[in-house]
């Protein structure tokens, strides 16, 4: 899990330096809420990667409601944030539109990338726990 955070944060950074190189090479396509938004992804991902991981060691079964749970709720926070952005800074809706939904792909496939790793290395731990038990 430390690997995890440890990777996610360099994708903030990334993400937070690709905005900043946005703002150096084309001024006029720069929101300063593009750097925010590389934190505010990096958040909630990293509590939805927790809230799924905790629910996986706890309850095994309880794991796939859960995921789905926290996928709907994340899905809507970040609706809900996107709305608020939209309808109060709507000079530059089209703008945050894009750079939204360019983090939210870069966040996505990290985060499905980062859960099928840990659910199969799981899964290889939990396989040769039983066969030691047979053994």
């Amino acid at each position: 899990m430390k690997r995890y955070f440890i990777f996610l944060v360099a994708m903030a950074l990334l993400l937070a330096m690709a905005s900043f190189v946005v703002m150096w090479t084309a001024p006029e396509a720069f929101l300063p809420v593009m750097p925010m938004l590389a934190l505010y992804f990096a958040v909630i991902t990293g509590v939805q990667h927790y809230i799924v991981l905790k629910s996986m060691y706890q309850s095994p079964r309880r794991f796939v409601q859960v995921f789905l749970a926290t996928t709907v709720a994340t899905l809507f926070i970040h609706l809900v944030v996107f709305a608020i952005y939209l309808f109060t800074h709507t000079v530059h809706a089209k703008l945050f539109s894009i750079v939204f939904c360019i983090g939210f792909a870069v966040m996505m496939v990290f985060e499905t990338s980062a859960m099928v790793i840990t659910i199969s290395k799981e899964r290889k731990k939990h396989q040769n726990d039983i066969i030691q038990k047979h053994n």
